[in-house]
């Protein structure tokens, strides 16, 4: 943990982030993750289908001037460190996945969850309850509206999105816009 960090209540970093394997059914070929995983950890029972946790066992490294805010938790990675970058600022309850990399000086807003090996470039806005989802990586000085749901990679620096799944807003703007007017429409006008 960098200097001048400041961690409120409740904060748990380097908690076991969620991994597992699925299980597989009798009879099914298994995936090569999960002959990986067995052979590592050993072999649950023959035919058995239930999960196998994926061991957690990198670190959380979090940069300086880093304020996470109360109940927030950020999980410690399994293929890679997760990444705070300096600078940033959270709000409570935010949930940072496993693997997860935020850059310098980012913003998130309460009860923003970053699914595992998601990547926020350096200056990213995510308004309250936005989420991005595992594996997806979000372009430098990208701003995520409240509520939104990030899908699929953004590539463009500086990119406003909105909705969900995320696009840019003044597409999220219209069709909304539209929405409203057909709703309108067919409750015979009333608004």
């Amino acid at each position: 943990i960098g200097g001048g960090c400041t961690l409120h209540a409740g904060v748990r970093i380097g908690a076991d982030g969620f991994g597992f394997v699925p299980g597989t059914p009798a009879g099914a070929e298994q995936s090569r993750e999960r002959q990986r995983l067995e052979r590592s950890v050993g072999s649950v029972l023959e035919g058995d289908v239930l999960p196998v946790k994926k061991p957690q066992r990198r670190r959380v490294v979090v940069g300086r001037d880093v304020e996470v805010g109360a109940g927030s938790c950020i999980d410690r990675g399994s293929w890679r460190d997760t990444s705070i970058g300096a600078h940033t600022k959270m709000d409570n309850l935010v949930q940072v996945g496993h693997n997860v990399v935020i850059g310098v000086g980012c913003l998130l807003c309460a009860d923003v969850a970053l699914g595992g090996s998601a990547t926020l470039g350096d200056y990213c806005v995510l308004g309250g309850k936005a989420a991005v989802a595992d594996h997806v990586s979000v372009a430098a000085g990208t701003r995520v509206a409240a509520c939104s749901g990030v899908t699929s990679h953004v590539d463009s620096p500086g990119t406003t999105i909105a909705g969900l799944p995320a696009r840019p807003i003044a597409l999220w703007r219209r069709e909304v816009a539209w929405a409203r007017r057909a709703a309108a429409r067919e409750a015979g006008g009333a608004r």
